[in-house]
């Protein structure tokens, strides 16, 4: 039998970038497991995602390579899943690697038996044995060969570690009472992870917690505890002033790979950006910090004039890397393939955001440059990227006030000097080819937006950001909901639909509901009872209480026969926490005691195991504490 690449029918950005690969590349679907069967082959899946940088570095060197391809084709059935389009494929394969190996992340390759199920894999592999790991030449035959000699053992390994995977599952989520002294476990370990010189928890690489800074957020207002106060303060004000924060254009890059907020991970994305706006928005009032609120005012423009299409949908994210030619945007957005344009390396991580000392000079006057030479502590060799060593990342280093005093520039001035200086380098910014924008519309993610925006509008009091918000939410549902309250997953300019989740209809329900608060507007609240009443039909663990990820009724393959109920927040809230929390909201407005219970039963099948994730489980520490108000109302 034999195979072609058929990634040219998918929408995905990633996978059409590698729809030209010598790879025979494959959908993830029934189809391609009974097609491993037929052929009696293990399956090679990679999962990866359009803003992955190592994702394009492992295409670019392994699977564009003619030798790694006729081996892959030889031997295995391959598999290509973006993680975007396919979160609950992504989860479960995560786990079960990171069960073999310790580690996971980007990109995730995987050796499959016929049914899925996972025997080999680690995250990238380079096409040549390099600093003591296998390359895939070496790698791919000696797979290919035990497979075939010593399959029982294979298969018996595979299916207990699958077995181990589900016992695992099922083990860690024990059902409980709800108190107080879940929410306190929770602060208990923000405050023993704090690093209390640069704010944050953890150390570096260091990602952003916002469900953990929306529950300090909330019971620094209940509590009035100077103590979550400075953790809240120590962190916004260590991002906000970091390289993590885009410093002239607005918006959060995805993480800090050092403790100090200076380098990111350049990629932006839509949902760090969503909640990180709320954030600020919401502790601004509490502080009444300026720099906070410039911060929320900047990001929110970012949102709605690089990330908002026409039509009012979200974008899903602006990529890290620059391809090196002029029309690559035009050609990524048509599915093109990079490497085909001989001698021209496709990517550069970093350089469209960061500059040399020299351009920064020649952009500005020498008024300006010698004020923002202080403001960013511009250097010439600054060492901030090692692949970049002549280009700064922008950080502030001291306030304007101190970066003119030096200089005999009053203070007025300085902020009409900074001002003009950040509008002149966006400006030559823009004129640069520019990152990739995956213009695909999560229904997830463009919840989340809206609901920052909502809260950024009360803060701010601009209502073009409740018109944005509004516009965003009048798209998703004339175009990714049903009349039954059903919600896909995706949309983009050739194709709708994928299965929802239980984070895209418990996002997109809570911002209908912060829609409604602002707007009185009943179809918003009629379509987030509709989905409320999707989420009871099609996702709810009748038994024992919680929601799955993925609607019951919707057929697995692979490691999709698996089901879950997510509780641990990532980089976004808990599907369940979340689905929790609207329904509390869902009661408090229309007083229908069916949806408390309902948001009861939620938080009760996880009570006797949520305070062991400690900041993890920040976004159910704060459902608890909203159930927790409204009982205590009830009383």
């Amino acid at each position: 039998m034999e195979l072609t690449n058929n990634l040219g029918q998918s929408d995905s950005p990633y996978l059409k970038e590698a729809s030209c690969q010598p790879v025979h590349w494959q959908l993830y679907s029934e189809e391609v497991f009974k097609l491993a069967s037929e052929m009696d082959r293990p399956l090679l899946l990679d999962i990866g995602a359009v803003w992955c940088h190592w994702c394009h570095v492992m295409d670019e060197e392994s699977y564009s390579d003619v030798q790694v391809a006729r081996i892959i084709n030889e031997h295995f059935v391959a598999v290509k899943v973006d993680r975007d389009q396919m979160p609950d494929v992504d989860a479960r394969y995560q786990d079960a690697i990171g069960a073999l190996t310790g580690a996971g992340g980007w990109p995730l390759t995987g050796f499959l038996t016929s049914e899925g199920k996972v025997f080999y894999g680690g995250t990238y592999f380079s096409k040549n044995d390099a600093n003591g790991r296998p390359g895939l030449l070496s790698l791919l035959p000696q797979i290919a060969d035990i497979y075939s000699k010593k399959r029982s053992e294979v298969l018996r390994s595979a299916a207990e570690l699958f077995r181990q995977l589900n016992e695992y599952e099922t083990s860690i989520i024990q059902s409980g009472e709800i108190g107080e002294e879940i929410i306190e476990r929770v602060i208990s370990d923000a405050r023993r992870r704090l690093d209390d010189k640069f704010g944050g928890f953890g150390s570096g690489p260091k990602f952003f917690n916002p469900c953990l800074l929306d529950l300090l957020t909330l019971e620094n207002r209940r509590l009035k505890d100077p103590t979550i106060r400075k953790m809240i303060e120590l962190t916004l004000d260590g991002i906000s002033r970091g390289g993590v924060f885009d410093q002239i254009g607005g918006g959060f890059h995805r993480y800090s790979v050092d403790r100090y907020w200076h380098v990111p991970h350049f990629e932006k994305m839509l949902y760090d950006n969503a909640l990180l706006l709320k954030v600020y928005s919401e502790f601004s009032e509490e502080s009444h910090k300026t720099d906070y609120v410039g911060v929320a005012s900047a990001t929110a423009n970012w949102l709605i004039e690089e990330m908002q299409s026409e039509s009012g949908g979200f974008y899903a994210h602006q990529d890290a890397d620059v391809p090196a030619h002029r029309n690559a945007n035009l050609e990524l957005s048509q599915g093109e393939n990079l490497s085909r344009h001989a001698g021209v390396s496709p990517r550069d991580d970093g350089s469209y955001w960061t500059w040399t000392k020299k351009e920064v000079e020649s952009i500005l006057s020498r008024e300006e440059f010698a004020l923002v030479e202080n403001y960013f502590d511009l250097r010439e060799s600054p060492n901030d990227t090692p692949d970049l060593p002549e280009r700064n990342v922008l950080r502030i280093a001291m306030n304007e006030n101190e970066a003119g005093s030096g200089l005999g520039i009053p203070g007025d001035k300085c902020a009409q000097l900074l001002s003009s200086a950040k509008k002149k380098l966006l400006d030559a910014r823009r004129k640069r080819n520019s990152p990739f924008v995956d213009r695909t519309v999560f229904a997830d993610r463009n919840g989340l937006a809206i609901s920052g925006l909502v809260a950024a509008s009360l803060s701010l009091k601009e209502r073009k950001l409740t018109e944005s918000a509004g516009k965003a939410a009048e798209f998703i549902l004339d175009h990714m909901v049903d009349s039954s309250g059903r919600v896909s997953h995706s949309f983009s300019a050739n194709a709708g639909g994928g299965h929802g989740l239980l984070e895209d209809h418990a996002y997109f329900g809570l911002a209908l509901l912060d829609l409604f608060d602002v707007t009185r507007n009943d179809r918003y609240l009629d379509f987030a009872e509709r989905i409320a009443a999707t989420l009871f039909g099609r996702f709810e663990d009748k038994s024992a209480g919680g929601f799955y990820d993925r609607a019951s009724d919707q057929a697995g393959v692979g490691a999709l026969k698996s089901q879950r109920k997510p509780i641990e927040d990532s980089p976004t809230p808990s599907g369940n926490s979340a689905a929790a929390i609207m329904l509390d909201r869902l009661f408090s407005i229309t007083e229908n005691g069916e949806y408390f219970k309902a948001a009861e039963r939620t938080l009760k099948a996880f009570g006797g195991s949520a305070s062991r994730l400690g900041i993890f489980g920040a976004n159910y520490a704060s459902a608890v504490r909203m159930h927790l108000n409204l009982r205590g109302n009830l009383k």
